[in-house]
């Protein structure tokens, strides 16, 4: 019987082992199913970031053989999938510096992970620089392989630099923005602000860092909305209101504020408000309300006619609408459209309607524009109308301003006239005579003779005489050609001294008979000593196949021709008149310089000059000084010393000089002379500083002959000195200011001086 159940408790145990082994199976299984599916799933996770991380992947074993590639790197060194695998790593990225290559290899192989920058080149040549992490893989007993991930750095350079980029443009943009920006955290504590929040509120960055904003720019009585309204913000909601925030001083400042949530990684980190300044938009609304009631005064009291225009009609004006247009109160004009209260037609026959309906149509803000109004009574007068958009009651409507320009219309009318008119003469100018020659070139004006006039010696007085007297000589000139001319004669000043004459059904012999008058009566004219001179050039244009600016250009030319001839005597008559002048200014003068001019001769003859430079130097010592006709009498013969400004309006008349001389052909030479009679031998002179022999040889005997006679003649400021004093001061000062050879000449050979 124990046997028995011995054997049951063995049966009994044993079916226990057995469901306890085929739980324990059943659970290993269940362990190794999750496990299997943890493994597929890392498996699959390793793939895809093998397969779509942007850094190279290269698996290889022990002998450097390539294992497996992902994509990147076949991107990055420009190889297929066939090329690479079985091969080494050697023939797809080749490394500068193998020796390099080749201790780090033997370091991942001992078990280290390595990192390290290294310079390559691709099949192609091209080269690349990595960044390299490299490092031992396990994969079954005894086998080592090894994973090396290389990144471009030249992308990681790119990328960082644009990061860094984006920073400047955010900060630049925070910084430099018109409008006040604050950054706050969860806590509504400033974290940042720009210039204009500083300026807005008054604080310094300084002082807002760290600090509530509450606390500084929001009035106690705001609190409490103000920190309703950051929590709001905080949630993600952007707010935007107008309110007033306190500045640093105690004043307050309308702002428009604008609040923005600051999310990092789904996370509100704290806000960023906006606040614009709107103080003077306030102010401005403000003013708007008080000014509702001005508004009306002054549309009822304006001296200027103003309307209220709505859809085509006017809805109200004031009473100075009603006089000018001659009604009898609103009603008259009230209902009525613009068309309604002007003349048919405007200006250039466009229909009123019409214009009015497309003005009203494309006018936005603002329009000023001319248009003809009609009174009550029928009279057109011109208006000026300034066309506004305006609010009134929240309705956009037209406030019409309408100007009576009578007046000015007569005025433009007047400068209309004035503008074809030349201001000195009161001929007609350019502008005129290019109209009318065009007018004018018609068959029935034919023959049409144009006659082109030139004033001789016009430049020559001016740098003389003035430009008054320039001027008073082109007045007199134009008065002679116009009581020369026939009422229908055009007669114009081109500018400078040309005149240009258009006659209109005229032919040469009677063009010949109208210029012998000018002529004639030019020879009865004087300016001061100044006789008129005028040199003529005419062609006519009889067939209309004639070219009116050839013609023109042939008178030209003509006139240029005969002023090659006139111009010359006119000149030379002119010095004539400038020498006589110059010597009625100032008598002194004239006994100075034929005084110069003996002197001049005497040392001429004395270095044994040729008979025609001696008269040459005999006639530059009797002109030295004609450039002292453009200097003020009053300084000339002032008693006492000059004045710095009065001294330098002196020391012009050499260049004066020489541009009177330099106009007529054969004294050009001697208007160097003259140009040149006050330089010095050391350089020291005026008006160019030549030194030595660089000036020229007559200048220099003008200079000694023109010191000496000043010093022994008798000036306004001073008494004349004794010869012997004057022949020792040329003494002291040759090789100073004076030729040494000349001087040494004129006191032995000219004046027989010993000392």
């Amino acid at each position: 019987m124990l046997n028995l159940w011995l054997s049951i408790a063995l049966i009994v145990l044993i079916i226990l082992f057995f469901l306890i082994l085929i739980h324990l199976i059943r659970k290993k299984n269940k362990e190794l199913k999750v496990l299997n599916s943890y493994l597929h799933l890392r498996n699959e996770f390793f793939t895809e970031v093998f397969k779509n991380t942007q850094d190279g992947i290269l698996i290889i074993n022990q002998k450097g053989q390539i294992l497996n590639v992902n994509e990147s790197l076949r991107r990055m060194f420009d190889v297929e999938n066939l090329e690479i695998m079985g091969s080494v790593v050697s023939d797809v990225m080749i490394v500068t510096d193998k020796e390099e290559f080749r201790k780090i290899y033997n370091e991942i192989l001992e078990g280290r992970t390595v990192i390290s920058d290294i310079s390559c080149f691709r099949k192609d040549g091209s080269p690349i620089q990595v960044r390299m992490m490299a490092f031992p893989l396990k994969i079954e007993p005894g086998e080592t392989r090894i994973c090396i991930l290389l990144n471009d750095l030249a992308n990681t350079k790119s990328s960082l630099k644009d990061l860094e980029l984006q920073k400047v443009y955010f900060r630049k943009l925070f910084e430099n923005s018109p409008e006040a920006i604050c950054i706050l955290d969860t806590e509504d504590k400033f974290i940042d602000v720009n210039c204009a929040f500083e300026k807005v509120f008054g604080y310094s960055k300084e002082e807002l860092i760290g600090s509530t904003i509450n606390d500084k720019i929001v009035a106690l009585e705001q609190i409490d909305k103000a920190t309703e309204l950051s929590k709001k913000v905080i949630k993600g909601n952007i707010v935007e209101y107008d309110t007033l925030r306190s500045r640093k001083d105690g004043s307050f400042v309308h702002v428009h504020i604008l609040g923005y949530p600051l999310i990092f990684e789904d996370k509100r980190i704290g806000l960023f408000g906006i606040y614009k300044d709107i103080t003077e938009q306030k102010r401005a609304e403000e003013a708007l309300k008080a000014s509702e009631h001005t508004f009306r005064t002054l549309f009822e009291g304006s001296s200027d006619a103003i309307l209220i225009l709505d859809d085509n009609k006017f809805i109200d004006c004031n009473p100075a609408t009603i006089g000018l247009l001659g009604y009898d109160s609103k009603g008259s004009i009230i209902g009525k459209s613009f068309w309604e209260l002007s003349p048919p037609f405007q200006a250039k026959g466009v229909s009123s309607q019409e214009k009015a309906m497309e003005i009203i149509k494309t006018t936005r803000r603002n329009k000023k524009f001319e248009w003809l109004l009609k009174k009550k009574d029928g009279t057109i007068i011109p208006g000026e109308v300034m066309l506004t958009s305006i609010l009134i009651n929240e309705k956009r409507v037209f406030h019409v301003l309408w100007r009576d320009i009578s007046e000015r219309k007569k005025m433009e009318r007047r400068f209309e006239f004035l503008s074809y008119r030349d201001f000195l003469t009161g001929l007609y100018n350019r502008r005129f005579f290019e109209e009318e020659l065009k007018r004018l070139d018609v068959q029935r004006n034919y023959p049409l003779t144009v006659v082109f006039v030139d004033v001789n010696g016009l430049k020559l007085i001016n740098d003389s005489f003035g430009h008054s007297m320039g001027d008073q000589l082109l007045k007199t000139v134009a008065e002679v050609i116009k009581g020369s001319c026939r009422s229908d004669d055009i007669i114009a000043r081109l500018g400078g001294d040309e005149f240009v004459l258009l006659l209109p059904k005229t032919s040469a012999s009677e063009t010949d008979q109208i210029l012998k008058r000018i002529k004639t009566r030019a020879l009865e004219e004087k300016v001061g000593s100044i006789a008129l001179s005028v040199s003529f050039g005419y062609e006519t244009k009889t067939h209309k196949g004639e070219n009116i600016y050839e013609i023109l250009k042939k008178a030209e030319d003509y006139m240029y021709k005969k002023k090659l001839f006139e111009s010359p005597s006119m000149r030379g008559k002119t010095i004539k008149a400038i020498i006589s002048t110059l010597h009625e200014k100032n008598k002194r003068e004239e006994q100075h310089s034929h005084r110069v001019s003996a002197l001049c001769e005497r040392i001429g003859k004395a270095l044994d000059l040729p008979e025609g430079q001696i008269e040459e130097l005999k006639t530059v010592g009797l002109l030295h000084d004609i450039g002292k006709i453009a200097v003020e009498e009053a300084i000339l013969n002032k008693p006492g010393k000059l004045t710095d400004d009065e001294w330098e309006e002196i020391k012009k008349h050499p260049e004066i000089g020489y541009r009177i001389l330099s106009t007529v052909n054969d004294m050009s030479e001697m208007a160097d002379y003259v140009l040149s009679h006050h330089e010095r031998w050391d350089g020291k002179g005026y008006p160019k500083g030549l030194k030595g022999i660089a000036i020229p040889l007559q200048s220099r005997i003008i200079a000694i002959a023109d010191t000496y006679d000043a010093m022994t003649s008798e000036r306004s400021y001073r008494k004349a000195l004794p010869e012997t004093i004057a022949l020792r001061e040329l003494k002291i000062n040759a090789g100073v200011q004076f030729d040494p050879q000349l001087v040494e000449i004129f006191l032995h050979d000219v004046e027989n001086y010993s000392a």
